[in-house]
């Protein structure tokens, strides 16, 4: 067994050591946004504005769930009823972001996007 793990660790050396040709391009440029395999620059700007919503309302989540999670912590040193709020604040919180996200994909599909 050990002779394996050797043999496979010198061929993963000798693997990562091998040239390889990268090619790099410093100019900066916006990324090409695609719709259905095809380069379009422009993008679709409603598809676009519902994923930025989408990242917002993962990060408001996020930030929420770690308000409940606090609030939790400082109940524990002897406030029952702050954990008992940091409890429902955080079940609050999950069924709004869940109800949020379900949203994206209606709202899509109504509008055709």
């Amino acid at each position: 067994m050990a002779g394996a793990l050797a043999v496979l660790a010198d061929a993963a050396h000798l693997a990562a050591s091998l040239p390889l040709e990268v090619t790099w391009d410093p100019e900066p440029r916006m990324p090409a946004w695609s719709q259905n395999g095809e380069q379009n620059p422009s993008g679709n700007p409603v598809g676009r504005l519902l994923n930025f919503a989408q990242g917002v309302v993962v990060v408001v989540g996020v930030i929420g769930l770690l308000y409940s999670a606090g609030k939790m912590a400082a109940g524990r040193l002897g406030r029952s009823e702050m954990a008992a709020e940091g409890v429902s604040g955080a079940l609050w919180t999950i069924m709004g972001v869940s109800l949020m996200l379900v949203a994206v994909p209606i709202v899509t599909t109504l509008l055709g996007v």
